[in-house]
């Protein structure tokens, strides 16, 4: 488990969807394909937020969970930065460069992408 509180975070306690970064790669490691939906709740639910952030919603007309939905920036930015790749719609899989990463255990924020 990674503690939220150690992560990069808004006012309100949330982390910024770029915190999700380094999470959504170590997570991407535990499984040969991942669904994108399944892979963001697994990120969300391993940096253990509590219930209250969890939950938290956007006041939008969607009303999409915040933390789902920053843990999906970061899955796209990760793709598009080559770390992970999608060999079909919706379904990624970590990349040989993602994996050089983690083993080089670096920081992965916006500037290591």
């Amino acid at each position: 488990m990674i503690d939220y509180k150690t992560l990069k975070h808004s006012e309100n306690g949330m982390p910024t969807w770029d915190a999700f970064l380094g999470p959504m790669l170590k997570i991407a490691t535990t499984k040969d394909e991942w669904i994108g939906r399944e892979l963001d709740e697994a990120v969300v639910k391993e940096i253990n937020l509590p219930e209250e952030l969890a939950n938290l919603r956007y006041a939008s007309k969607y009303h999409d969970l915040v933390a789902i939905n920053r843990a999906g920036w970061a899955l796209s930015d990760l793709k598009l930065a080559g770390l992970l790749v999608s060999s079909r719609r919706s379904i990624y899989k970590i990349s040989d460069s993602g994996k050089k990463i983690l083993n080089a255990d670096c920081k992965i924020n916006l500037n290591t992408l």
